[in-house]
This record gives structure tokens, C-alpha cells and sequence, in this order.
């Protein structure tokens, strides 16, 4: 039902005069679209009734595989927890280009009404990720400001918990009804349902059935003309509709799942979660004063300080997830071997039988005496140096000439460039070692990356 003057509409909405437009950049991937820019968009994105009629194209899927290690409840000679390596998948989805500044400009208007209403709620520094008002901050100060809270007690308990598939079940119903809400209006305006509509019963074509079609198109060819941009779309209009009469575009029938790709799905993961947010900060307040809650999307952590080791693990352990039994029907799922529950006795770090162990959070690990950077950040970081070296070495041999070094060396040394306030892995490691160097135990971050430069040039 609809308010008496109608819903408000975007420009009426104060989140929309907050918009930071340096921010929409063209992308450089081949869609169904052509390339835009933001200046011949922005009076279009503006405009309640040309959103409201536009027609979306499909997303372009594809899937994300990488390697992912679990403790599992075994211990080797050593009584060192065993870690499992478990294959994981993630589908991905990308919008055309149009599409794109529009689910990023309702996204950033989202964000500031969020922002508003996770204020006046009290749980803005709780919710960390795909926030537009944290600036500055990254996972290095956010797990920074958990490890130093937990260092300040004698006993605590945490418990950290990861959501399994968070944005494939995330309820449609719900999320409409918590869209309404942030944005203060009974019902969606037309151009914010529209979005709503081509977000939560989206359509996507699978990438290798469009590079299955472009290689036939252009065979032999392709290559260049994508590296001259001699293409600008992937197909024309009358294409695209062969293309649905092969019955190659998919649709999401289900009354749950959102695109995970889209800027605009980044936001509604936290709007998704409004009452969650709101009941588990509430919860961690009524159990100690000095209790902590920080969610960073489908990935939550609590500190509890307890009087002692004793006290309270398992019933700590199972009211948590007794509310998370809530949720369930809102697509809210959690897995026993993702839940980990630690103690903290002041000096160290153990587990839920009270045996050494170590606290993993945001990519950096502690066992109470020191810190570093997760195994796994390292793995990956030295996979993709050692590819880029090879890379180089093979061009040497093949040209009889001194390879291209700089692109390895701005991206994976101590010498690597410096975009927009970015750095590469080295220098994300280097201002990590200096933060957590503050901490009350001993860091060996700036020790783990110490021989890269060594490493890979052996390599080369």
C-alpha cells in the first residue's frame, strides 16, 4: 500500500546528493553493450522514469574455483590441528555497462541510507564491509581493532562464524521489506523496484557459451581485434536474440538469490540483515558491557570477556547460534565445521578443549604470542609472482632479450607502484607489520615477506 503522496522518490531521498561521481569509471570487459561514459549517463541515471522503463541485459556468468583449508577435528604427531584442503566454487556475475552505473548509483544511495539508518539504530561500527562511510580503513584496522579489544582481558570467549553461500539464499520477501525500511517508504518507488526486480529475478548468460560464439565469429581474428578493441560488443541485438531462441540465457526462478558481483548486491547484503544485526549487538551487550560484534558480509566474529575458562563456552556457543536459528527462514546457514570457538586465558589462545590454538580473523592469524598473515595469503601471493616469472623467463628465451621485469616488479616486490592509495601484496604486508606491531604480542609479518625479492628472482 502506498503512502498518500506517493513513495519518495531518488531525488528526494538525501542519499542522493551525497554521490562521489569520480568513482564511475568505464570498465574495459567486452559485455552486451557498449563502453559509456559516465557523463553521457549521469542525467539518465537521474531521471526515476527512464530507469523504471529500461530494459537490463542478462549478467555474464562464470566460475570462481580456488582452494580453500578447514580444520578438521584430527591432530597430527605434534597435537597440531590437521588442515583439509576443500575445493570451492564461486559463481560470479557481471554486469553490462549501462546496467552497471545503474546498479552502482542506486547502490551508492542505498549505502547513505543504510549509513543513516545504521546510525540511528547503533550498530554502524558493528557492520564492516562494502560500507562507503568506513574510508581510510581496511581488513588490516578492522582486524586490528578486534585483536586489540580481545588483548585487553583476562578470559573471553570468540566465536567466529561463516555463512554458507550467504548471497544464493538471501530471501527476496525480505530483502524487499528491509529495502523499504532503510529507505523510509511504504512501498518501492517504480524505478527502485525496477532494480529490485532485475536484481533479485535476474537473467545471465554462462561466459564460455559467448566465447564459444565469438571464436566462430571471428576465428582466427579474435584475438587481435580484441587487443585493437575492434570489438565493441560481444553481439549485436538480433544475435542476442538467436542467442535466447538457442535458449542459452538462464533465469533465477527461485524466490531467494542475488547476483554476487554486482556493486548493488553488495549493499543489500548488509540491508539483507538489518534485524540480525540489530538483535545480535544487543545480545553481545546484555552478555558483558565490554562484549564486541563485528559482521564483514557472510563472515562474523564476537568477543566475550568471562570471568573464567569455565564459564560459559558451550552456552555462550549455543545461544549464538540459537538466534542464527532465526534466521534460517531469511537464508541464514551455517555449517558445524565452520563455526570456531576459542578462548582467550590472557596469554594465549586455545581451543574449545582448552589446547594451544590460534585465532584466525580478516586474513591474519595469532595464537596469542605473535602474529602473521594467513599461510593461504602467502600461497597465493608467491602462486601468482612465480606464474608472472615465468612468464618472463619464457619471453627471454623466446626474444633472446631481458624480459619485461617492470610489470613483475610493480606488482609483486618492494618496488611496486602505488594506484589511487593501493599498493601491491609487499606493501599491504609492510603497513600490516607496522599496525599490528602495536599489538601486546609479536608480529612476523615483515619476516614472512622478507626473501620474496630472493624467491622470485631465483625464478628468473
Amino acid at each position: 500500500m502506498k503512502q498518500s503522496d506517493g513513495p519518495r522518490q531518488s531525488h528526494d531521498l538525501s542519499s542522493s546528493s551525497n554521490i562521489n561521481w569520480d568513482k564511475y569509471e568505464i570498465k574495459g570487459y567486452l559485455h552486451f553493450d557498449e563502453q559509456i561514459s559516465i557523463r553521457h549517463m549521469k542525467h539518465k541515471l537521474q531521471n526515476e522514469k527512464w530507469v523504471s522503463s529500461y530494459a537490463f541485459w542478462p549478467f555474464i556468468h562464470f566460475k570462481l574455483n580456488f582452494k580453500k583449508y578447514i580444520k578438521v577435528n584430527e591432530f597430527d604427531d605434534q597435537g597440531n590441528s590437521i588442515k583439509k584442503k576443500e575445493k570451492k566454487t564461486r559463481n560470479i556475475y557481471y554486469a553490462a555497462h549501462k546496467d552497471g552505473y545503474i546498479y552502482k548509483y542506486y547502490g551508492d544511495m542505498l549505502n547513505n541510507a543504510y549509513n543513516s539508518y545504521a546510525y540511528k539504530q547503533k550498530f554502524d561500527k558493528n557492520i564492516i564491509a562494502y560500507r562507503n562511510n568506513k574510508i581510510g580503513k581496511n581488513n588490516i584496522d578492522f582486524a586490528y581493532e578486534v585483536f586489540e579489544h580481545l588483548f585487553k582481558f583476562d578470559n573471553a570467549v570468540v566465536i567466529s562464524i561463516d555463512f554458507t553461500k550467504y548471497f544464493d539464499n538471501i530471501v527476496h520477501r525480505t530483502l524487499k521489506r528491509n529495502l523499504c525500511r532503510v529507505l523510509e517508504v511504504e512501498s518501492l518507488s517504480d524505478d527502485w523496484y525496477r532494480v529490485y526486480k532485475n536484481l533479485t529475478k535476474y537473467s545471465w548468460v554462462n561466459k564460455e557459451d559467448l566465447d564459444e560464439f565469438l571464436e566462430k565469429k571471428y576465428r582466427s581474428k579474435l584475438k587481435k581485434k580484441i587487443k585493437t578493441r575492434k570489438i565493441k560488443r560481444i553481439m549485436s541485438p538480433i544475435e542476442f536474440r538467436e542467442i535466447k531462441e538457442q535458449k542459452l540465457v538462464y533465469y533465477n526462478k527461485n524466490k531467494y538469490g542475488i547476483p554476487q558481483g554486482s556493486s548493488m548486491s553488495a549493499v543489500c547484503s548488509n540491508v539483507h540483515l538489518i534485524d540480525f544485526d540489530e538483535e545480535l549487538k544487543k545480545w553481545c551487550e546484555n552478555k558483558s558491557g565490554n562484549a564486541m560484534y563485528r559482521r564483514y558480509c557472510d563472515d562474523l566474529i564476537i568477543v566475550v570477556p568471562v570471568e573464567k575458562k569455565e564459564d560459559s563456552l558451550q552456552e555462550i556457543k549455543d545461544e549464538l547460534l540459537c538466534i542464527i536459528e532465526k534466521y534460517k527462514k531469511d537464508g541464514l546457514e551455517v555449517q558445524e565445521e565452520k563455526t570456531e570457538i576459542r578462548f582467550w586465558d590472557g596469554k594465549s589462545v586455545m581451543d574449545e578443549s582448552f589446547k594451544p590454538s590460534s585465532l584466525d580473523y580478516l586474513g591474519f592469524v595469532t595464537d596469542g604470542k605473535m602474529i602473521q598473515l594467513r599461510e593461504k595469503s602467502l600461497f597465493n601471493y608467491y602462486t601468482r609472482a612465480y606464474r608472472k616469472a615465468k612468464t618472463v623467463k619464457r619471453i627471454e628465451y623466446a626474444t633472446n632479450r631481458p624480459g619485461p621485469k617492470k610489470d613483475l616488479y610493480d606488482l609483486y616486490t618492494h618496488l611496486g607502484f602505488q594506484y589511487k592509495g593501493y599498493g601491491n601484496f609487499i606493501k599491504y604486508a609492510n603497513k600490516a607489520h607496522k599496525r599490528m606491531s602495536k599489538l601486546p604480542v609479536k608480529s612476523v609479518i615483515q619476516k614472512q615477506i622478507k626473501r620474496h625479492w630472493r624467491k622470485i628472482h631465483k625464478r628468473i
